[in-house]
């Protein structure tokens, strides 16, 4: 009895310490519906979440000729970039919140560009976003986590690479594929699910 009882104290234990990094665009922030809306209002092109199938905002998807021109667009709209005023995905804040109160860690891993980081830390405040800890660069699997969130294809590969032995989530978007050695997360409620699965 007393060997069951410290198996169940270890468990919790277990889970109370884990840290969840966590990307925003693509994870937690709708960049597609904030983009795509700000595109049709000022190019006058609809273009669909569907229709985004492969990384990348350049031609053909946009009539922007690079990457880089996408996000020199970005950039400003009436003195604030495109990440200001992104919606947040459904259930997306309220299971932060709930695994924040359950004891997890929620670290905010992003690779934003250098001139989006005041609009982002002020989204992170307006919208409650439950973390203490938020990081800004490319190569995410060097924060220690337990969990790591994410969309990007690059990232899934590098997070494999680099961390197999952690629980890496692809979060399914019709711009990515699976990725051998990740889980999918289909919406943010199958995600206590396989945190307690990851924990067996």
């Amino acid at each position: 009895m007393l060997l069951s009882f410290l198996s169940i104290m270890h468990h919790t234990i277990r889970l109370s310490q884990m840290r969840i990094g966590v990307d925003l665009d693509g994870v937690v922030a709708d960049f597609t519906q904030g983009w795509t809306s700000q595109y049709k209002i000022d190019f006058g092109n609809e273009i669909k979440e569907e229709d985004i199938t492969e990384w990348g905002l350049s031609k053909p998807l946009t009539h922007f000729e690079e990457e880089i021109d996408f996000w020199n667009w970005a950039k400003d709209f009436n003195g604030s970039s495109i990440f200001r005023n992104l919606k947040t995905y459904e259930n997306a804040v309220k299971v932060l919140f709930e695994i924040s109160m359950d004891g997890h860690e929620v670290v905010i891993i992003s690779s934003k560009p250098w001139w989006s980081i005041h609009d982002t830390l002020i989204w992170l405040g307006e919208n409650k976003i439950p973390s203490k800890e938020i990081h800004f660069l490319e190569d995410k699997w060097k924060i220690d986590c337990d969990v790591y969130i994410d969309d990007a294809p690059h990232q899934l590969e590098n997070f494999v690479k680099n961390v197999p032995d952690k629980l890496i989530l692809r979060f399914v978007r019709p711009y990515n594929r699976p990725v051998a050695g990740t889980k999918d997360l289909n919406s943010w409620l199958e995600l206590n699910s396989l945190l307690e699965s990851y924990n067996l």
